[in-house]
């Protein structure tokens, strides 16, 4: 008797999982939806993104000095492998219109006399509008003028010609946490990944439970099925594992094809991209459930997971932002995913990855489970 109640849940999960099993094979468009189409978008991402950190971008020097130290900057900033001496010029405004015909990215002004005392800084002017690679160009540009210059500095201080000593110069010294090579396709393969997939798999979702709608109500199917919570879990199953698979994929494959190594736990990452896949289930179920119109409830989760991204604090700053921003942001799944994984990647103490674990977790407690009863509450009316 005990072992045929223990039996009933997961027979009626099983049923759901068959039903809708059955209904992707039936239906090509959302079969696509799960399993052609991510492939598809995530492999024109891994595409746009394969080369991972900068390379050869083009800039533009300024040179009003000519001398040998000038000539050893040039010589540096053209050996980086971020950038490309596109040209040298004595002329600001020549340097400028390069700039503006998106022909360089940056502009190095050596001035004259430098290196001497007394002598001004060498400048640097770079494209804001293409933030990351602009500010990419300018720290490697930096970075090449500041060695340059260091190297040719004298090491020694003397009286009367009487040396003192050798003495290293001082300098800073930075650790890219999370990111070692500073690798863009990296740092967007973490971010537009999972975003992508929340919003393929929202989709999903709703085109799963859509189907048993009747007049905007559930009431059909919630009488006719034996326990319907249980049935609909079973049904979304397919929608949780394939939307898991695909983000766990795609972690694996930034880390075997591009120019960067996973650092932290992937084991911890494909954790947090099971929570997340949980999440993104539920709160299309809670769409679905809320709205009982199929248009709605896709117009709703295209807002909402559209813009996670954008509100997530990956991209643009929230802290300092309104305040109405600052709770959308929080109130989206995507945004403590990201926290997550950023966490796992700087090897972050147990205590911020059980706070966005615990958080990731609400939306199957909290949006699944009001959604699952909204629709077995369709029985009673």
């Amino acid at each position: 008797m005990m072992r045929g109640a223990a039996s009933a849940p997961a027979a009626a999960i099983a049923r759901g999982w068959r039903a809708e099993c059955t209904r992707l094979r039936r239906s090509r468009l959302d079969l696509i939806l799960l399993t052609l189409m991510p492939a598809v978008l995530l492999g024109l991402m891994g595409a746009m993104i394969a080369r991972g950190s900068v390379r050869d971008g083009p800039v533009v020097i300024v040179d009003h000095d000519g001398g040998a130290l000038a000539r050893a900057i040039r010589r540096t900033v053209d050996a980086s492998p971020m950038l490309s001496v596109a040209a040298v010029t004595p002329d600001v405004a020549t340097a400028m219109t390069m700039v503006r015909s998106e022909r360089a990215l940056a502009i190095l002004v050596i001035p004259r006399g430098i290196g001497l005392a007394g002598s001004p800084p060498a400048e640097i002017l770079y494209e804001a509008q293409f933030l990351a690679a602009g500010s990419t160009a300018q720290a490697a540009l930096r970075a090449a003028v500041t060695l340059r210059v260091a190297q040719s500095a004298p090491r020694s201080a003397g009286v009367d010609g009487i040396s003192l000593g050798r003495r290293p110069l001082p300098g800073v010294r930075l650790t890219l946490l999370g990111n070692p090579t500073a690798s863009l396709g990296w740092y967007l393969g973490l971010l537009l990944g999972p975003a992508v997939i929340h919003l393929l798999f929202a989709v999903s979702a709703i085109g799963a439970v859509a189907p048993l709608l009747a007049g905007k109500t559930f009431a059909g199917y919630a009488r006719v099925t034996a326990r319907p919570s249980l049935d609909l879990v079973g049904r979304l199953a397919p929608h949780v594992l394939a939307c898991w698979s695909w983000g766990t994929a795609w972690i694996v494959a930034l880390t075997l094809l591009g120019d960067y190594r996973f650092v932290g736990s992937i084991w911890a990452v494909a954790g947090g991209l099971l929570l997340l896949a949980l999440a993104t289930v539920s709160v299309a179920l809670l769409l679905i459930a809320t709205t009982r119109e199929m248009a709605t409830a896709l117009s709703a989760a295209v807002i909402i997971t559209g813009s996670a991204l954008a509100y997530s604090g990956a991209s643009l700053p929230i802290n300092g932002a309104p305040r109405l921003a600052q709770v959308w942001s929080a109130a989206l799944p995507l945004t403590h995913y990201i926290r997550f994984e950023m966490d796992v990647l700087i090897g972050a103490h147990p205590r911020p990855l059980c706070v966005e674990a615990g958080a990731l977790l609400l939306y199957p407690l909290i949006a699944g489970g009001l959604g699952l009863w909204l629709v077995a509450r369709s029985a009673r009316t």
